[in-house]
């Protein structure tokens, strides 16, 4: 948590100091002869779309899940409160703090729209409030902010059943998985350098802090394909049960 708190005030710092950053790494896929960002369009927008339908699907999973655990309630082999800080970690991070809030009110226009790369909007510094965008504004990101979220969730649930040698595959994985959406998201105007380094560092926080905050790490082991398809089952017995229809 320290670590993450000191990234973000030295993220708050750099672009502070220096906000043409964000234009200078934006420029980098902007073709300034035809007037068209290099990843609008063909494989790298198939490759975002299919990161946000993992992003949709897994976190629909989830709550299918809270809701199989709170029907069971104390039978439940996958305790709910796990359940509980997954999905609670979704809807307050991308959900609350960066859709509801900070994309909402921000106000920041997106590289696309900003006169320097041939809109008619102005460009603001990343800790700027401004006025230049109404509604689904540039800061922070949110495709970023759900993915970030989403694989930290499972990063933290699977970390203690993994060996030393499966840690570094499955964290390097994530890590990439990760950088490639936020490159993606710079690569079609969609979001600038800072956008995207915001809007993880502050999903991880806010994740971190509720796994913490839920004691969630003392469950993590409880959740094995055996215990969930145990659940799923048990779902099922009732359903066929004496006094089902």
């Amino acid at each position: 948590m320290k670590l993450l708190v000191a990234a973000l005030l030295v993220a708050a710092a750099v672009f502070t100091i220096w906000p043409g950053i964000d234009l200078a790494a934006s420029s980098m896929f902007h073709d300034t002869a035809t007037g068209r960002w290099v990843g609008s369009q063909g494989v790298p927008e198939f490759l975002r779309s299919t990161l946000w339908s993992l992003i949709e699907i897994v976190s629909l999973a989830m709550l299918a899940c809270l809701a199989l655990a709170l029907i069971l309630g104390k039978n439940a082999r996958v305790p709910a409160r796990l359940w509980v800080f997954a999905v609670t970690a979704m809807a307050l991070g991308p959900g609350l703090v960066v859709n509801g809030l900070l994309k909402a009110y921000w106000g920041r226009a997106r590289p696309r729209n900003v006169s320097e790369f041939g809109g008619v909007a102005e460009f603001t510094p990343a800790l700027q409030i401004t006025d230049q965008c109404a509604s689904n504004c540039s800061f922070v990101a949110g495709e970023v902010a759900g993915l970030a979220t989403l694989l930290l969730i499972l990063w933290l649930i699977a970390f203690s059943r993994l060996t030393t040698p499966a840690r570094q595959i499955v964290a390097s994985t994530l890590i990439a998985l990760v950088a490639l959406q936020s490159v993606l998201r710079l690569a079609a105007g969609g979001h600038f350098l800072s956008d995207v380094i915001f809007a993880i560092l502050i999903s991880l926080t806010l994740t971190l802090g509720l796994w913490r905050t839920l004691a969630a790490a003392t469950l993590a082991g409880h959740l094995t394909p055996e215990r969930l398809l145990s659940d799923a089952k048990a779902l099922l017995s009732r359903g066929n049960g004496p006094n089902s229809p």
